[in-house]
């Protein structure tokens, strides 16, 4: 009888069983992009804050961060996304779990569109900040524009998956939404943002989606 007991406590001790995460946030699973602008003169930030409801699709959009054209392009678009929800085993009275199941949640996303040039200003409206982000969402406080691929000859827009820390920092990322030549200038940009931390649930991670648009640069000829 000792080798078995010998043998599990060997095998606990090497092989932790991990803990579940109470909280899991929602996540991407589909939906289109949005284009690109062909008459804007100018480049935009929108930052919109999605209402995702336990079944997984959008409930409700609330700018935050807006530039014209660019802020309607967007919502059109996310409002037809859908999530794998957020879940949640909360514990009961006794301090057991009660149960995995789907929950309502916020969601991030955040969209910087280059202006069409390369070197000279352009015109067009800058972005303005007309609410304050939900405190169960992160918010971006460093938005890094990426550059323009030296070898692209026409637009493209790709989106980032970006899994963000307690403290504010990109812990992982992937391309979701892939428009080569731009998915590696986009990735390179992406890591240079910074957020502001939410309030999550266990102080969890959670996910944002990060959309970085390349119009052909307009050059004069």
């Amino acid at each position: 009888m000792r080798i078995p007991l010998v043998v599990t406590i060997v095998v606990a001790l090497f092989f932790p069983q991990s803990t579940p995460e109470p909280y899991r946030p929602a996540r991407y699973s589909s939906g289109g992009l949005p284009g690109l602008a062909p008459l804007a003169v100018g480049g935009g930030e929108v930052v919109v804050e999605l209402s995702v409801a336990a079944g997984g699709h959008v409930e409700n959009i609330k700018p935050i961060r807006t530039t014209p054209p660019f802020t309607q392009m967007l919502v059109e678009r996310v409002s037809g996304w859908r999530f794998a929800p957020a879940t949640e085993d909360p514990l009961g009275p006794d301090g057991k779990p009660k149960g995995r199941g789907p929950v309502a949640s916020k969601v991030l996303v955040a969209a910087l569109f280059r202006a069409p040039t390369l070197l000279t200003p352009t015109q067009g409206e800058p972005p303005t900040t007309v609410s304050a982000a939900s405190t169960e969402v992160v918010y971006p406080s460093l938005m890094i524009a990426p550059a323009f691929p030296p070898g692209a000859r026409f637009g493209g827009v790709v989106m980032i998956e970006a899994r963000i820390g307690s403290s504010g920092t990109i812990d992982d990322a992937r391309v979701i939404a892939s428009s080569p030549p731009f998915d590696e200038a986009a990735m390179q940009a992406a890591r240079q943002w910074r957020f502001f931390p939410g309030q999550i649930k266990d102080n969890a991670a959670t996910y944002a989606y990060l959309i970085f648009g390349f119009p052909e640069p307009v050059t004069g000829r």
